[in-house]
């Protein structure tokens, strides 16, 4: 398998939640302008906007609406909440508004699945996850990410199954191309099969398949395809551009 990420790509959502009271319907609608361009501005996105709440249990003020919005992460909310551009709102929701706001982190997408398969978003931050650690070399979440009956078809020499071969391709791949990153070009799931397509770069600083370092810099396509049921990879086909790859960094090829 000799594809990895670039740069780590999951993260935790996270969510501001506002009961607000408009005390000042001016001040409000400019609060609002100031604010739907910051939260754009830091990646977050309105799932309630100012909506009037139906009560099923308990006391809630009948003047009071609620806003939600999600984040990418808890570090994306509180560089919003402490913005330059949402600190003009924030000094109108001072005199404009009574507002109770709270920041609530979400769930792990790696965490949570229902009835023994995983939705879309799981999957998709499960495989980020997987080149990831190819990526950084980082691998200490293998066995929580990979079924120790995982195969990896074609195997790489002295590799096997399970966490541990994951983790030996790493070590595998990291030896021969230290400062290899790969750019996810795209990802398919269809139930609990993912089509992965993929170029990778990298420096040629160790032995690959024979051929000893060269520092010749290059760049190849891999695609793979996997098997997750039940959070953990299960089995992976691979299919790189070895011969490619073997022309470019042998001292006679191209590259």
């Amino acid at each position: 398998m000799v594809v990895v990420m670039a740069k780590p790509l999951i993260r935790t959502p996270a969510y501001s939640i506002t009961e607000v009271e408009v005390l000042d319907p001016d001040g409000a609608r400019r609060y609002a302008e100031l604010t739907g361009a910051a939260v754009d501005e830091h990646g977050g996105r309105f799932l309630v906007l100012a909506a009037e709440p139906v009560v099923a249990e308990g006391e809630f003020p009948v003047e009071r609406r609620v806003v939600v919005i999600e984040w990418p992460d808890m570090d994306a909310l509180q560089t919003w909440y402490d913005s330059p551009e949402y600190a003009p709102a924030r000094a109108i929701a001072a005199t404009a508004l009574r507002r109770q706001l709270i920041f609530v982190p979400g769930l792990d997408p790696l965490a949570h699945h229902s009835g023994g398969r995983s939705d879309r978003r799981d999957v998709e931050a499960m495989v980020r996850r997987f080149y990831e650690g190819m990526s950084t070399g980082e691998t200490a979440f293998a066995d929580e990410l990979i079924a120790a009956e995982y195969e990896d078809i074609p195997v790489v020499p002295g590799t096997g199954g399970g966490p541990e071969g994951y983790r030996r391709t790493v070590a595998f791949l990291r030896t021969a191309f230290p400062d290899l990153t790969m750019t996810i070009e795209d990802i398919v799931i269809a139930g609990d099969r993912v089509a992965v397509r993929s170029t990778a770069r990298g420096t040629h600083a160790g032995d690959f398949l024979g051929v000893s370092e060269t520092g010749r810099h290059v760049e190849f396509a891999a695609f793979d395809f996997h098997l997750v049921a039940d959070g953990r990879f299960r089995t992976s086909w691979h299919l790189e551009d070895n011969l490619g790859l073997l022309a470019r960094i042998r001292p006679d090829g191209g590259g």
